[in-house]
């Protein structure tokens, strides 16, 4: 069996290189979105951009250099190749994704390593603080932040440190639950490990088919079920740091007063202090039932306020999903109908029925809710949210609509490749905040969006759904689409950012709830941490890599 880190991915875009969005399953996509931006598609796909085309600039390792990092991990696990280099050159950001497709990568990695042991790690740390290297850890590559961009800061040269080979289970507990292994395996495995002992972590992000252990840790992401389980620092038990200065290595305890929490310092520090190793993770009992259903909210506010009563009441779905009217009304036009014409008459039936009851997707909110446990309390919960659900306006829908959502889950990013070629930008960001505050932030926040797009005489489509909910609050996700300013891709992008996280800032939400930091959301993260923050930020990043060889340029360090 291909194990996820061995699948290749597309440098240029996202995801599995074999794998694809299929649009044209979808007829009545294109249209929409040819009424909605006022654009026509003229080709449904575009050649993909070549890797011979690029224009790279060549590494500035010198051999002898190549060969001292050749003499600590072997000479197969150094890849100074063009491609090797460019895969490792970006992340997955919109940015990132636009400089591809034009050919321009600025700033890659002189030299891709393969560690596979915690010594060949210090004894390249070591070799780059001697030599002037900076250093870049690499776990799957998933940044939309910019977070592994090899970005030199005045470095002679610069190295992207890959973690896959460090891939192991070092122990799992079932009568601790816990699990430790090292930080370099990637979502699937981990999970098919932990399954043999009929265990379970469920942290799983959009990217957890190709992203890994130690980037989630570093990042601080949150996965799909984070409302029922946390978000992944909530599920460290503890985590080895390696760092230009020695180790950190917090203890397995459940808990402990011992100061300041390391754990939480590591957690988000995104490369910027060391290399995260190993982690012990909090693991939980394999569900025996997965249930996920689809609910119609009359309108937006009552599925907040649905959820926040689920919440205060104790009734926690896994995973919540809240979409408002234009993310309703999108999701309709990406459902791919029913190749059974029976059934496909029977659910164009249904949505007219609902019609007449005063429900639409075009005005309404679609909500999805899953719970995942033993089959008695999936079956208790899910009694008392359709009951809640209903109190606040909602009509339900069903297990398939709900099965439909979990089944194509990880499928959605492939779109934005695809209609970069149609002249259509799509990125998102997400943020978070109190209940009180959900619906001022959401109404500020898309309408900076819609304003930026219209600087750039574009028309729009901004959506946002809830999730990752919480007892005092919850995140919210802004998805938007518009034309393409040819020539000005990057400013106009930037310029939607700005105005965005101004919004967010001025409207009491946080730059990010999990996307992280990297240096796009830097100018901002300055901002919430405040002066004495980062003044305290600079002195932890001084005591453990003085010459300032990781990561640099990210976390505004």
């Amino acid at each position: 069996m291909t194990e996820a880190k061995d699948v290749e991915t597309r440098w240029w875009g996202w995801g599995d290189i074999n794998k694809t969005y299929p649009v044209e399953e979808r007829p009545t996509y294109i249209p929409f979105l040819e009424d909605k931006l006022d654009i026509k598609v003229e080709r449904v796909r575009v050649p993909d951009p070549k890797l011979e085309d690029l224009h790279l600039r060549d590494p500035r390792l010198k051999r002898e250099k190549v060969a001292l990092l050749e003499e600590i991990v072997g000479e197969k696990n150094v890849d100074t190749s063009r491609r090797g280099r460019v895969y490792h050159a970006l992340g997955k950001s919109y940015r990132d994704i636009v400089r591809a497709r034009l050919g321009d990568i600025p700033n890659p990695p002189d030299a891709v390593v393969y560690p596979g042991t915690e010594d060949e790690i210090s004894a390249l740390l070591k070799l780059a603080e001697d030599e002037g290297i900076a250093v870049t850890p690499f776990c799957g590559g998933s940044s939309v932040v910019g977070g592994v961009e090899s970005l030199d800061n005045g470095f002679s040269a610069s190295i992207s440190v890959d973690m896959r080979r460090m891939d192991g289970v070092i122990r799992v507990s079932p009568e601790s639950r816990t699990a430790r292994f090292e930080a370099g395996i990637w979502g699937p495995e981990l999970e098919e490990e932990l399954k043999k002992h009929g265990l379970y972590l469920g942290h799983a992000p959009e990217s957890f088919l190709l992203s890994g252990l130690g980037g989630w840790i570093a990042s601080r992401g949150a996965g799909r079920q984070s409302t029922g389980y946390g978000k992944i620092e909530e599920m460290v038990e503890s985590v080895r740091l390696l760092t230009p200065r020695g180790a950190i290595d917090t203890r397995d305890v459940p808990a402990s007063a011992t100061g300041p929490d390391l754990v939480r310092m590591i957690a988000g520090s995104e490369g910027a202090l060391g290399i995260i190793t190993q982690a012990t993770m909090k693991v939980r009992a394999l569900p025996r039932k997965y249930d996920y259903r689809g609910v119609l909210f009359k309108e937006f506010e009552g599925g907040v306020r649905a959820v926040r009563e689920m919440i205060h009441s104790g009734v926690i779905p896994e995973t919540i999903r809240i979409s408002d009217a234009e993310e309703s009304a999108f999701a309709t036009h990406v459902r791919k109908p029913s190749s059974n014409v029976a059934k496909e008459t029977a659910i164009q039936a249904a949505l007219k029925a609902i019609g007449v009851m005063g429900y639409s997707f075009e005005t309404g909110a679609l909500g999805i809710l899953g719970c995942e446990g033993g089959k008695a309390d999936v079956a208790r919960r899910m009694k008392k949210i359709q009951s809640i659900s209903r109190k606040n306006g909602a009509i339900p829908l069903g297990k398939s609509v709900g099965k439909e959502w979990h089944h194509g889950r990880y499928d959605h990013p492939y779109l934005r490749d695809i209609m970069f070629g149609w002249g259509v930008m799509t990125d998102t960001l997400e943020t978070s905040t109190t209940w009180e505050n959900i619906m001022p932030l959401y109404r500020a926040t898309k309408d900076a969006i819609r304003q930026a797009l219209a600087d750039y005489d574009s028309k729009d489509i901004v959506t946002c759904h809830l999730s990752h909910s919480y007892p005092t609050g919850s995140s919210l996700y802004f998805i938007f689409l518009g034309k393409i300013a040819k020539g000005r891709e990057i400013e106009q992008w930037e310029h939607i950012k700005k105005l965005a996280g101004e919004a967010i800032f001025a409207n009491g939400g946080t730059i990010t709830h999990h996307h992280g930091v990297g240096y796009e959301h830097a100018t901002w993260f300055a901002q919430e941490y405040g002066p004495q923050g980062m003044e305290a930020l600079r002195g932890l990043k001084k005591a453990l890599d003085p010459a300032g060889i990781m990561n640099p340029g990210k976390l505004g360090l």
